[in-house]
Parts: C-alpha cells; sequence; structure tokens
C-alpha cells in the first residue's frame, strides 16, 4: 500500500493532554546518555500509571476465599488511539499480526513500514528497513514533552535496531514538519555493527529516527497525554537501498488524528 490512512492501535492514557534539522555535531546540545534514561523511567512509570486504570485486563481479582496471588496481566492489547499516516511511495502497511515496536516498555503500534531486504546467506525475517508506530504517552509532572520526546528518540532507535549494538545520537528539538500544527519534532542517528542475528554485513550501519510529539490533554496532576509518532528507518550501509530521508518527515507531517 502506497496511499491511505493508516491507523495505530495503542490504548490512551487517562491523563492525556518547517524545519527538521538533522543531528549533527553542531546542530545544538545533545541529549545525554543518563539524562535521556532518566527522563525515560520517568516517562515510562507515568505511562504504567495513566494506562493501567484504564485496562481490563490490567489486574486479575482474586475471588474471596481462594488461595494465592492474582494472575499476571497480560500483555497489553493495542486499540486505535493516537494517530493516522499517509505512507510514502515503497512503504507498505505492516504485515498481519506483527508485534509492536515496544519502546521503553510503552508498546507502539506498527502503522507502515518500508519492506526488508533479502540478500544471500543473510536470516529470513529480516527487520523491515523503515517503520512507523504511534502510542500515546502519560508524561509525567516535571518532564517536558521535549524532554519526552528526546527520550523516545533514543529508546526508538535502540529498539528498531535491536541485536546490532545501535550507538544512538539525539538531536535538539524543533518544530513539527510540515504545516506548522502544534508538536515537538526530535531526530537522532543510529550506528549499528552491522549484523542481523549474528550474521554481518544483514543490516545497515546507518540509521536515522525522527519522532513527533504532540500533546492531546492535561490531567489535574500535572501529566499530560501525548501522541506519539515515532520512525526508524536505514540510511546506508545495509546489503538494501537506503530509505530516503524525507520519509521521515513526510510521515511526521502526514500524521492526523484517525477517524
Amino acid at each position: 500500500m502506497t496511499s491511505g490512512r493508516t491507523t495505530t492501535t495503542d490504548r490512551p492514557a487517562p491523563a492525556t493532554p518547517s524545519r527538521p534539522g538533522a543531528p549533527s555535531p553542531g546542530s545544538g546540545r545533545r541529549l545525554r546518555p543518563a539524562l535521556a534514561a532518566a527522563v525515560a523511567v520517568l516517562v515510562v512509570a507515568g505511562a504504567v500509571a495513566g494506562l493501567g486504570g484504564i485496562r481490563p485486563d490490567s489486574t486479575t481479582a482474586t475471588p474471596a476465599g481462594s488461595a494465592g496471588p492474582a494472575a499476571p496481566a497480560p500483555a497489553p492489547a493495542a486499540e486505535p488511539a493516537a494517530f493516522a499516516v499517509t505512507p510514502p511511495p515503497g512503504w507498505t502497511a505492516p504485515t498481519a499480526g506483527a508485534p509492536a515496536l515496544d519502546v521503553f516498555g510503552v508498546p507502539f503500534a506498527r502503522l507502515a513500514e518500508a519492506p526488508p531486504f533479502a540478500a544471500g546467506d543473510c536470516p529470513v525475517g529480516a527487520a523491515p528497513r523503515g517503520v512507523a508506530a504511534a502510542a500515546l504517552v502519560a508524561v509525567p509532572a516535571g518532564t517536558t514533552v521535549e524532554q519526552a520526546a528526546q527520550a523516545f528518540a533514543r529508546g526508538a532507535g535502540e529498539s528498531a535496531y535491536a541485536g546490532s549494538a545501535p550507538q544512538v545520537a539525539v538531536g535538539p528539538p524543533g518544530p513539527r514538519p510540515g504545516s506548522g500544527e502544534p508538536g515537538t519534532w526530535v531526530e537522532a542517528t543510529v550506528r549499528t555493527d552491522g549484523t542481523a542475528s549474528g550474521a554481518g554485513g544483514c543490516r545497515a550501519t546507518d540509521g536515522a529516527v525522527g519522532v513527533l510529539a504532540v500533546p492531546r490533554t492535561q490531567a489535574r496532576d500535572g501529566s499530560v497525554g501525548v501522541a506519539m509518532l515515532v520512525v526508524a528507518a536505514d540510511a546506508g550501509g545495509g546489503p538494501g537501498d537506503a530509505v530516503p530521508r524525507s520519509a521521515l518527515t513526510d510521515l511526521a507531517a502526514s500524521a492526523v488524528r484517525p477517524g
């Protein structure tokens, strides 16, 4: 599929509300890994607290008089909430049953993918050359939307290129690409060892990441419900063709509320 809207399937938190610059050594202060980790802990704690309250499967009650602790809750189901996007040329709808992109424990529903490459003796079931996914995240009071977007840019790079020793450099926050609507845009670069399932030369050595963060609602405790779109794509060094960097901003510019 190269046109039309694709919607996310993630559940909202109850406590919820150009010109992008590619990161470079001179493009502004990068988010330090320690700071990113600290922000991620805060954001994920907020997401768990916010999302847990509305999941009917978040707890399993133990009937009165029965022995033993409550059974663990199943993994959160994905339901419509955050964004719809228009996939750029060459991108397709995700394969049926594709797992969510897990970023710091938050399940991002896949919206579109750039198909994987098939090369020589590389493992089957290769990761796609690009992925776009979305979720609603509860950002706690004391953490800005910009900080959360930078933290999730790092996490998205690490998740999308897991198993390839990813090293992520995060750039500064900027305005949303496209029409000038509200939102924060953050880009990051990824360096990998080029391996996939231990096979060398089967993964891009360079990747690009973009995160769009748009506040949706604010709760009385100061937490903000933020719709996030994460996009990661191969930028070079792999056996397949690189994904045009413009695909990241095109996806962000096309993102709208679903429905």
